[in-house]
């Protein structure tokens, strides 16, 4: 975009889930992952290259 990076981004949170690994990585390994498949994810077609005919659904989908 042309913008110089002059270090990382700082990010504020205040996800108590996110706060409590942060201060203790113990528990990282207990987190839970969601399994979200694309095709449930219509947000997916503006991150993610996809095939032309998912992303025609999911603009539908997202109303654009």
């Amino acid at each position: 975009l042309g913008y110089p990076i002059s270090g990382p981004s700082m990010l504020y949170i205040d996800n108590q889930s996110a706060l409590a690994v942060a201060k203790n990585p113990e528990h990282h390994g207990r987190m839970k992952h969601l399994d979200l498949r694309t095709d449930k994810m219509p947000a997916d077609c503006m991150t993610k290259a996809l095939a032309k005919g998912k992303v025609e659904i999911m603009v539908g989908s997202l109303g654009l």
